[in-house]
């Protein structure tokens, strides 16, 4: 039996190929190909890997021919993402990509692409530096004491053609029996050391002995770089701008501090004091709402695109009927023509922005200014003029503005992007000038200047709560509560428990002890007692420990009775629209429901009621948007859950609030995470208590072990179904396909590709799988459940694709065969002479799977057979709306990293294993690990977008997990020195193999000591790094000042040394250059200057930095200190408005003079939290951490506009149907073979959804 080798992410096709070949290379017999290839020549070994090389080279080749003329598929990092992780296009000469790769910067790396990327390719570069040695010291030394003199010298020799010789090389002799004359790569191996020779082992472990320590000492180095580069980038003065970086999640909160005023006081005590909380409430019901809608407003644009499209067709095909009537017809030329005609105006109708737009009213924030606006316009009272003014600004011209000109960035990108057809629908904009005022111009308030933000966030007093969680809790004005606040005490009695226990309550202290701390609390003790007095029931707690189960909102029935129009008459529509001249009502879209009242179920003829699907979806989609704003409006209505996230004015804080003891109760308050990112947290799991993660994540431990184990089962199935014809002679029940000669050759044919596809598809299920009991188990953010999937899917990828391998005939048996064998490894010494007598035999069928895995899944890596598939035949099929194609072109590929990490650190520790054992795999090690650096370097820095990011705390636990490899190897190597014997039969390396058990005993201290040392640095940051970071946040926010044209360049020389004010003036006016044409301030530049001992050094330090309040102070102004609202407002509408004219100008640039691609597209959003004033981002990071079933707006159904008017028709009916549906055609339109087509974003897009808080 034998596992195929994974790929985690890897393209579907990539998968099959390799389990095809994998599957090509079974026998009859039930041992693994692990063993069989024991003996195996070197050529019969490069017969193996031909079909690899192959491969290799096919893909390669397609990939250097395709790769220029497909831009969006080899490189959409180069014009389709914002411009902050945007790269330079790669070099045409394939021969200088390989050199723009290897020497592109590691520090861009982490900026475009995030810490997870940045440590993932430096795992593959640790691999490379701790092979390339080993392959330089350790394989000449012990290849030629391994074949000079040894037992076999027949390198050559061809197991598999000779049968005398393959049974002897497969029979169980072993490599260790003196009779035994290795063959082949066996001769460059461990068993061909003769018994006369036995000495020669001591070379063995010396060169072990090198190769644990070498592993060691790298990994050493590994940890403390891990650590200093996490450390610089959450440190970084545009990490700390983020909400993530300030922000905890505190789980598992007792009910009597669930509230804004107890955690407000309870978390006060730590510096900088509190500035946000937001307390989760179980929304489940609304998110499921929000979910169903989403799937009936694609149905409905489906539907109604198709209407439309069909309608079209029929006109076309009367004209072209009437044209046959009246003379021959329009010949090429005339045909060729007018469709030419036609697609100029389709694409002048999709560029115009012109349409119906029924529903705007239901306004979406497409710019920070729209939702600063409306953020002022609820939070404070202004004038009826001030509202009429604020009202001006609300459009959505921002979202065609941000397409201006994107002709030119399509056609940068290669003309041989159309030709390719991979532009799937996209129709490139008219030049047109920037829209003016779109987010410039005066504004009707002032917002503070950067300076005077970070005077407020770096006070060191305490917050006050406002009254709901949607709001900041910090004020405008100036904070006058410092340090610590404490609940008012109206009786020093209240402080003692004075109840005496009764003998028999041996729970309870003494009297006289201190009371339970109380939270602070508007309502005081009875708001205390009420929350104490709500107990769950038995049955409640019951359905807690269930997945994906949580108590509903409470029933208020208070919707509104009528959400659509009760007058309008489909009669009427089905006789008087303008679809009615061109089509029947039989031909309208239909569906069939689903059967009671199950959404995932599909409808079922003769049981489903059959519906016309755009009455249907109409009716729905009023009431989901009209029940959904309504419970939005009334977020009290659903139960508060037992977790909340606190946001802190200070990092530091955030940091400190996770490593203390927060609550006097055992697992209350815990655990808490921070560096959450609010676009990774999974809401289903926040009301989680910590028993109740307790036993779901036993059960779900215990289901994947038992999968680990039994996973072999259907991998052995898929083998005995290539061995078809076989079983259909040796097999009763299956006589009737031998009687049957078209039924046995069909069957054939079936079992030639169908074990291929079948282990394909069971490879991939397995980290899904993962992924799914991850959730279930309680992961509260992706991070956590892509480190859970990590840890178990390296265990899986270790015992199925090496263990069950390489020792395939203890688990190629029966079950109860199984059981004997498992009760047999009694001792120590059993199971190193199991480890020693199997794991040499598969070494030469590890040689031929790291050189498959080296050549086909780093082309497939460049090639992306997947991708291709999906945009020439998947797109074509599937994407028939302008939303679809749309998304199509704009959403790239994603990695999921704990699926990605395991296949790798399984890889490393087979190389690890075998590097002495079986020397010549380190040379297989280093140009699988080269080859996978270089193509995966190529698609994470052009093809693959990284939305969310882990922060790189995968690294170490793939660092911990690679010292599997050494253990394996340990105990391998003292297997195998405890039964060699010379020609006496003595036992002459138990000395070796003591040392070798002693290097494990050693090694796994080291490991302990390693992990206690460096494991508290993993995640959180130390207060040494908080002085220094402050001083480069003042550096920044100088430099961004600069930068927007708040202060001018000697505004601060006074008080600054020259080199402080030159390393400002550098940060805000970098020039461009061929990898940044941009003038943002970037990561590097804001570093400090290292000294010669390469400590970090500032020119003129601030004195006494650490105290926030006095260097706020000097930033504030007057205008904090006195007061007076209207003086505050004149004083900052200056510079705010210098911010917005800032951006205004950046968007109205001359797109040819900078990359049009990224331009075109992207230029002038804002994707960047440090490109906005510090009071956009705190409009902004009001609202990050709400349930994203409170943030869901109401969707456009965006449809195509004709000539016909029949859009335009639909969308006036729809518009009288119901108040509650937002429909447009704006933007789209249809060419001459009747696809859509489309030249701007959808209607409800909002750059807003593009910043990473």
């Amino acid at each position: 039996m034998e596992t195929i080798p994974s790929g985690g992410d890897q393209p579907w096709a990539q998968r099959v190929i390799l389990a095809t070949a994998s599957l090509a290379r079974r026998d009859t017999q039930t041992a693994g190909d692990g063993q069989k290839s024991e003996g195996i020549g070197i050529v019969s070994f490069l017969t193996a890997i031909l079909v690899s090389v192959i491969i290799f080279f096919v893909q390669l080749l397609l990939f250097i021919l395709l790769r220029n003329k497909l831009a969006r598929v080899f490189k959409p990092k180069t014009y389709l993402v914002p411009e902050r992780e945007r790269t330079e296009s790669p070099p045409n000469n394939f021969f200088l990509l390989i050199r723009a790769l290897i020497k592109y910067n590691d520090r861009e790396v982490i900026n475009k692409c995030g810490l997870d990327a940045y440590f993932f390719l430096r795992y593959l570069k640790t691999l490379l530096i701790i092979f390339i040695p080993i392959c330089a010291i350790v394989v000449p030394i012990l290849v030629p004491l391994n074949y000079v003199g040894g037992r076999g010298k027949n390198i050559d020799f061809r197991n598999s053609t000779d049968s005398d010789s393959s049974s002897n090389s497969n029979s169980s002799t072993d490599s260790t029996d003196p009779a035994f004359v290795p063959t082949g790569l066996d001769t460059l191996a461990w068993g061909n050391v003769k018994a006369t020779e036995t000495s020669r082992y001591g070379a063995h472990l010396l060169m072990a002995l090198l190769v644990i320590i070498w592993v060691c000492s790298v990994f050493f180095f590994e940890m403390r770089a891990y650590i200093k580069v996490r450390q610089d980038y959450l440190t970084s003065a545009e990490h700390r701008l983020r909400a993530s970086a300030t922000t905890v999640l505190v789980n598992s909160i007792p009910s009597k501090w669930l509230s804004e005023d107890a955690l407000s006081g309870l978390f006060d005590v730590f510096p900088g004091g509190i500035r946000n909380i937001w307390i989760n409430r179980d929304l489940t019901s609304l998110l499921d709402k929000v979910n169903l809608r989403t799937e009936i407003h694609a149905q409905l644009e489906a539907a109604e695109t198709e209407l439309i499209r069909a309608a079209k067709k029929v006109q076309l095909k009367r004209r072209n009927a009437e044209e046959k009537k009246q003379r021959k017809g329009l010949s090429k030329k005339e045909k060729a023509t007018r469709q030419a005609e036609e697609d100029a105006e389709a694409k002048r109708m999709a560029n115009s922005g012109e349409g119906t737009n029924d529903g705007k009213q239901h306004h979406v924030p497409h710019t920070l200014t729209n939702v600063r606006e409306e953020s002022d316009s609820s939070s404070s009272s202004s004038s009826d003029s001030d509202d009429d003014d604020r009202k001006s600004h609300m459009s959505d011209d921002s979202s065609v503005a941000v397409l201006k000109n994107i002709k030119g960035a399509f056609n940068k990108a290669g003309d041989q992007m159309d030709e390719f057809g991979t532009n799937n629908g996209f129709m490139s904009l008219a030049r047109k000038s920037a829209v003016p005022g779109e987010d410039g111009g005066s504004q009707p308030h002032g917002y503070p200047s950067f300076a005077a933000h970070r005077a407020q966030t770096h006070s060191r007093g305490p917050s006050s709560a406002s009254a709901g969680s949607t709001k900041a809790i910090r004020g405008n004005g100036p904070v006058t509560v410092e340090g610590n606040t404490v609940r008012k005490l109206d009786n020093i009695n209240d402080m003692y428990n004075m109840e005496e226990p009764k003998f028999w309550q041996f729970w309870k202290t003494p009297a006289g002890g201190y009371a339970s701390p109380v939270p602070q609390q508007n309502e005081g003790d009875d708001y205390v007692g009420k929350q104490g007095t709500e107990e769950r029931t038995l049955w409640q707690n019951i359905k807690g420990l269930l997945p994906f189960t949580g108590e509903k909102a409470t029933e208020t029935g208070d919707y509104p009775a009528v959400y659509f129009n009760e007058d309008y008459k489909v009669e009427e529509e089905e006789t008087e629209a303008e679809w009615a001249k061109y089509l029947k009502k039989k031909d309208r879209p239909t569906h069939r429901l689903s059967p009671w009242g199950i959404s995932w179920l599909p409808g079922l003829p003769l049981i489903s009621q059959k519906v016309d699907t755009i009455y249907w979806c109409r009716k729905e989609l009023a009431r989901l948007n009209m029940e959904i704003e309504e419970d939005q409006k009334h977020p009290e209505r659903f139960p508060l859950m037992n977790s909340a996230f606190i946001q802190f004015n200070h990092q530091v804080a955030a940091h400190m609030a996770c490593q203390s003891i927060i609550h006097h109760v055992p697992r209350q308050m815990a655990p808490r995470v921070n560096e959450i990112s609010p676009r990774d947290v999974i809401w289903g799991n926040m009301a989680l208590s910590w028993w109740q993660e307790w036993v779901r994540t036993g059960a779900v431990t215990l289901m994947v072990l038992a999968m680990i184990f039994l996973w072999a089962i259907p991998v052995a199935w898929t083998a005995a179904l290539g061995q078809l014809d076989q079983l259909i002679q040796q097999t009763s029940w299956l006589g009737f396909l031998r009687d049957s000669k078209a039924l046995e050759n069909a069957a054939k044919a079936v079992a030639g590709v169908l074990p291929a596809a079948v282990l394909a598809l069971l490879l991939f299920l397995v980290p899904r799988i993962l992924s799914i009991l991850g959730e279930i188990k309680g992961a509260k953010t992706g991070a956590q459940k892509s480190e859970f999937v990590q840890v178990f899917y390296f265990a899986f990828l270790f015992v199925q694709v090496f263990l069950i391998v390489s020792i395939a005939s203890f688990f190629a048996a029966s079950i109860d065969k199984l059981v004997d064998n498992i009760t047999e490894l009694d001792s120590v010494k059993a199971v190193l002479d199991l480890l020693a007598t199997n794991l040499p035999k598969a070494a030469n069928y590890f040689f031929s799977y790291m050189i498959l895995q080296a050549m086909s899944t780093s082309s497939g890596t460049l090639l992306q057979i997947g991708a291709l598939f999906v945009w020439f035949i998947l797109a074509r099929i599937f994407d028939n709306t302008a939303r679809s194609k749309w998304a199509r072109n704009t959403n790239l590929s994603d990695v999921n990293w704990g699926t990605f990490f395991p296949v790798y650190t399984n890889f490393a520790c087979i190389a690890i294993i075998y590097s002495v054992v079986a020397p010549l795999i380190s040379i297989f090690a280093v140009i699988t690990f080269g080859l996978l650096w270089v193509a995966q370097r190529y698609s994470m820095l052009y093809v693959t977008r990284f939305e969310v990011d882990t922060g790189g705390v995968l690294y170490p636990r793939a660092l911990n997990q690679t010292f599997t490899g050494i253990y394996v190897m340990e105990l391998c190597l003292a297997g195998l020195f405890f039964i060699v014997v010379d020609d006496s039969g003595t036992h002459t390396c138990t000395p070796h193999g003591i040392v070798m058990i002693v290097s494990l005993i050693l090694t796994i201290l080291y490991q302990i000591l390693l992990n206690k040392s460096f494991s508290p640095l993993f995640r959180y940051l130390p207060i040494t790094f908080e002085d220094e970071a402050v001083l480069r946040d003042e550096a920044f926010q100088r430099a961004q000042d600069r930068r927007f044209g708040l202060t001018a360049d000697s505004d601060n020389e006074d008080n600054e040394g020259p080199g402080e004010a030159g390393r400002d003036r550098h940060a805000a006016e970098k020039p461009s250059t061929s990898m940044e044409s941009r003038d943002d301030i970037e990561l590097s530049n804001i570093q400090p200057e290292k000294s010669k001992g390469g400590v970090a050094r500032i020119a003129n330090p601030v004195k006494k930095v650490g105290s926030w309040a006095k260097g706020g102070g000097k930033q504030v102004g007057s205008w904090a200190k006195d007061g007076g609202n209207q003086l505050r407002k004149l004083a900052l509408m200056d510079n705010d408005s210098r911010a917005a004219e800032y951006r205004r100008k950046q968007r109205s640039k001359d797109l040819e003079a900078q990359r049009a691609i990224g331009e075109a597209l992207y230029g002038g959003i804002h994707d960047e939290i440090e490109d906005l004033t510090p009071e956009e981002r705190d409009v902004l990071v009001r609202h990050a951490f709400l349930h994203s079933a409170l943030r869901a707006r109401r969707p456009v159904v965006w449809i195509p506009r004709d000539d016909l008017g029949i859009s335009d028709d639909e969308v006036r009916r729809t518009r009288s149907y119901s108040e509650h549906i937002w429909i447009s055609n704006e933007g789209t339109a249809l060419d001459s073979k009747v696809r859509v087509v489309y030249g701007r974003y959808p209607p409800d897009f909002s750059e807003i959804d593009l910043i990473n808080l």
